[in-house]
């Protein structure tokens, strides 16, 4: 089983153009998911919620209720780096919680004990395929939208990253100690600056669904085990 959380429609419109429709859709509380039969395999869909605490939730959920040997998530972030080009993806192998302010420092930027995870990440463990053309990073991971470049330097600095974006350490937070395989896929959508707003909404509206695309690409290469549900 493959549990996939994304971010944008576009991404789940465009793996619906593979997949197919859900066979079937689960809500427990304020989480819904769809499960869908691909190549082989039973994938679990969700959308991520806004901000670390609510993808922490949705993952919970969706792992306590659909047990997955992988997971892959998709979405956009901003980026904190010149060389960063909106449009390119990431590949996150490290992730930062990011809290502004803290008593004494209001206004700064804080990297707490224990705010740095990895992914676990192994290209072993995946197959061949357009994602890899995705760039390893270090990612930081909040709350909030960053649209302001004052802010987006002083995380640069303060968590020696190269984007941000609202879900990933929730993610991961919520996921680790399962043994299963992660992949985290960012593409960048906006600078994370006094622009952000405006190139984000842009970018929403012409994405492609890229993502989805990829996500549905991976899941028909992965070998298909005997006990897998879906085969």
């Amino acid at each position: 089983t493959v549990a996939w959380f994304y971010a944008l429609d576009s991404d789940k419109a465009a793996f619906e153009i593979v997949a197919g429709r859900a066979v079937r859709s689960v809500t427990s509380g304020s989480v819904t998911f769809h499960e869908y039969r691909v190549g082989g395999h039973k994938v679990a869909a969700a959308k991520m919620g806004s901000g670390c605490v609510a993808t922490a939730t949705t993952v919970s959920t969706v792992l306590a209720l659909a047990p997955a040997d992988r997971v892959i998530s998709t979405g956009p972030a901003g980026a904190l780096k010149a060389d960063v080009e909106t449009g390119s993806w990431l590949r996150v192998d490290e992730v930062v919680a990011w809290q502004k302010g803290k008593a004494g420092e209001a206004g700064k930027i804080s990297i707490g004990e224990g705010s740095t995870m990895t992914s676990g990440f192994n290209e072993a463990d995946w197959p061949v395929g357009e994602w890899r053309k995705a760039k390893g990073a270090k990612i930081a991971s909040g709350e909030g939208f960053i649209a302001s470049g004052a802010v987006a330097s002083e995380i640069a600095v303060n968590a020696g990253a190269v984007a941000v974006e609202m879900n990933a350490f929730g993610l991961v937070g919520a996921a680790s100690g399962r043994p299963m395989k992660m992949l985290i896929l960012r593409v960048v959508s906006d600078r994370a600056d006094e622009k952000a707003s405006e190139d984000f909404a842009a970018f929403v509206k012409m994405d492609d669904g890229a993502g989805g695309r990829m996500v549905a690409e991976i899941v028909k290469a992965l070998p298909v085990e005997p006990n897998e549900p879906a085969a």
